[in-house]
């Protein structure tokens, strides 16, 4: 039960870092305008709505890219049932993007991306884990 914790845990901090890493680098690519202030909610729709589409690729990226990783770990780690560990993290990922799209409205294209790359991403870090141990739950 503790590995089972622990490969939960695992998962969701390497998801966290790289949904950081990722947007903090479309930061660098596509600075924020000066004076950002996210807790303005009336700002921060009107931004949202005028981003072009580079920006918004990035932060899927993110999300895609914090699933496989996350996702994998938690398999990994729990070395049992890749795709419920794998499904976990991407629960929580998915519960992230869509509380954001939720507070502030995103363009349909860019939700319907987010969540499939989630599901995408989920299933293929659970296939990798699965394959790392034998399919069966047990690490080779």
């Amino acid at each position: 039960m503790v590995r089972k914790i622990i490969a939960i845990v695992a998962g969701l901090a390497v998801a966290v870092i790289t949904v950081m890493l990722v947007q903090k680098l479309g930061h660098h690519l596509y600075p924020p305008p000066e004076g950002l202030h996210p807790a303005d909610e009336a700002f921060m729709r009107e931004y949202i709505a005028n981003l072009p589409w580079g920006p918004l690729t990035i932060v899927i990226g993110s999300y895609v890219l914090a699933t496989l990783a996350g996702g994998w770990v938690a398999a990994a780690v729990a070395g049992e049932r890749p795709a419920v560990f794998a499904g976990i993290v991407a629960l929580l990922v998915l519960a992230g993007a869509v509380s954001t799209m939720v507070m502030f409205p995103h363009p349909t294209w860019f939700m319907v991306t987010s969540v499939a790359g989630i599901i995408v991403a989920a299933l293929i870090a659970a296939r990798l884990a699965s394959a790392r141990t034998g399919g069966y739950g047990k690490s080779v």
